[in-house]
């Protein structure tokens, strides 16, 4: 978290700084994105810069932090028309309904699309920690509406089932990573969504072979 005196300065300076900021980490990864630059196209001195934050990985998370609170934002507001979806569906959509933020918010798209290749395990660990506490909330919200539609098990634990699929994302990722060499939805979009059900069908149905597959299996 920056220091007060960066809140304390002018919306416009301070506006100034998370643009400059945001189109350097967009660019490079961070070993590579430079303060200097940064504070070259923001108007500030170096020396200021300590005044506003501890080091570059505070801005780092500062910057990638606002980009998945508007992610959020955007998904919460989209939740509204989803009410009455299964639980299922409602996060499937949620994952389509990236595309649409990317097309909406092109430099948080491009700060998402450098992080997913991001190599500094100290920079990326620390962003997805503040991204989980995020989108925490957001799914145990779900789950718990699910579970008062009858959805769901009632002895499920929502923060479990949170935390394990936020992890869909993270998996989806590097999937696309390792086949396409690109996180890029648009680009490979079929092949992504047959991935995505597969892990949510794992998630909610299980592994086990059901009746009609064991039937089939003797029958054979």
């Amino acid at each position: 978290m920056p220091k007060e005196t960066f809140f304390n300065l002018p919306d416009e300076k301070r506006n100034l700084i998370i643009s400059a900021a945001m189109e350097e980490f967009s660019k490079a990864s961070y070993d590579a994105a430079s303060i200097n630059q940064i504070c070259k196209k923001s108007g500030i001195a170096k020396g200021s810069f300590y005044q506003y934050f501890a080091d570059k990985l505070e801005l780092y998370v500062y910057i990638m932090t606002l980009a998945i609170e508007e992610k959020i934002r955007f998904f919460s507001s989209s939740l509204q028309e989803l009410q009455e979806l299964p639980l299922l569906e409602q996060f499937r959509t949620l994952f389509l309904k990236g595309v649409e933020f990317a097309k909406k918010y092109p430099m948080y798209a491009a700060l998402g699309e450098q992080f997913s290749g991001e190599s500094n395990e100290q920079a990326k660990s620390a962003v997805i920690r503040e991204g989980n506490k995020q989108s925490e909330s957001l799914f145990v919200h779900m789950i718990q509406n699910a579970k008062v539609k009858g959805e769901i098990d009632s002895d499920v634990d929502p923060l479990s089932l949170s935390f394990l699929l936020q992890s869909v994302n993270n998996a989806v990722v590097n999937f696309m990573l390792e086949k396409f060499g690109s996180a890029s939805y648009e680009s490979n979009e079929q092949e992504v969504n047959i991935f995505v059900d597969s892990l949510l069908s794992i998630i909610f149905n299980g592994i086990r072979r059901n009746d009609h597959q064991i039937s089939n299996a003797k029958g054979g």
